[in-house]
């Protein structure tokens, strides 16, 4: 700060206009947060548009962006700016190294996928599991308007036996926008009265998944709905031999009706893992790494 800059700070707080001069840049700053929200609503469905996801250039369409209105950012001027669950994927992205191998589990649209595809490069791989029909629709469109080459579909639930299962994919409606990111596979107690498909989908285990294709995770990022000890317990073998980095979205247990993370944790730290919960997001480093 210079001279002249601190000389106008100084006068404004003599002054007591400070915290107005805030009020008014938040206001205005909020303001334009809806402008573009509006925005975004007002595009027609199908169009295609330059973005930022997760500070990553990308093609992609502007439906499943409408699911992320909440996470728009003010600051490019030319493009829309989406931050989404980005300390999940700072932290993944602080993990892994370039050649590495990770696994997007409930990946969704890919906001994660995006960076974590950066950050392996093209000797890495990114393995993106995800059961929902129209979502993988528009991930496999992203991928391909990127011409992204390290990211793999999996079109596959994951639990903790392989099998077939029924999937409910929920579709956005003025309320409920975000649906699609809480398709889940189907259970006694699953929420019907929401608008939704249902159809049957392949479910494998991650040691199944992991055996087949002769891989060494170095990271996993979990977003499973209520599953996540189950898809954790097929997981054993993997987690016993590789000891991969862990980022669960904990989420109500889909049998307990419980948080997940009261089976979760211990599980895990038997394992050899030490656990830190943040907000909704439980963060697993093998003992003894960084």
């Amino acid at each position: 700060m210079d001279i002249k800059d601190y000389l106008i700070t100084k006068i404004r707080r003599v002054l007591g206009i400070v915290d107005t001069l805030d009020a008014i840049d938040r206001v205005l700053h909020t303001q334009k947060r809806e402008c573009l929200q509006e925005i975004l609503d007002l595009i027609q469905s199908g169009s295609v548009v330059q973005c930022r996801i997760n500070q990553i250039n990308a093609l992609a369409p502007i439906d499943p962006l409408k699911v992320y209105k909440h996470c728009l950012v003010i600051g490019d001027k030319n493009h829309f700016s989406f931050m989404i669950e980005t300390h999940c994927a700072d932290w993944l992205c602080s993990k892994i190294d370039y050649g590495d191998v990770v696994l997007d589990v409930g990946a969704a649209f890919g906001v994660i996928s995006l960076p974590l595809a950066q950050a392996v490069g093209k000797k890495g791989q990114i393995h993106a599991f995800e059961p929902a029909r129209k979502t993988q629709s528009f991930l496999k469109q992203i991928i391909d308007l990127n011409q992204i080459q390290n990211i793999t579909i999996v079109p596959c639930a994951v639990n903790d036996q392989p099998g077939k299962a029924e999937f409910l994919e929920y579709t956005p409606e003025k309320e409920f926008f975000w649906a699609s990111d809480v398709s889940t596979l189907s259970t006694p107690d699953s929420n019907r009265h929401r608008q939704h498909e249902s159809y049957i989908v392949e479910v494998t285990t991650i040691d199944d998944y992991v055996a087949t294709m002769n891989i060494e995770p170095k990271a996993m990022k979990i977003d499973i709905e209520g599953f996540e000890l189950y898809g954790l317990q097929g997981a054993k073998t993997t987690l016993d031999r590789y000891h991969p980095y862990l980022c669960i979205d904990i989420h109500e247990d889909v049998k307990t009706g419980k948080s997940s993370l009261l089976g979760v944790q211990p599980f895990l730290e038997a394992l050899g893992y030490d656990v830190q919960m943040k907000e909704h997001t439980l963060f697993c480093t093998p003992q003894g790494a960084e």
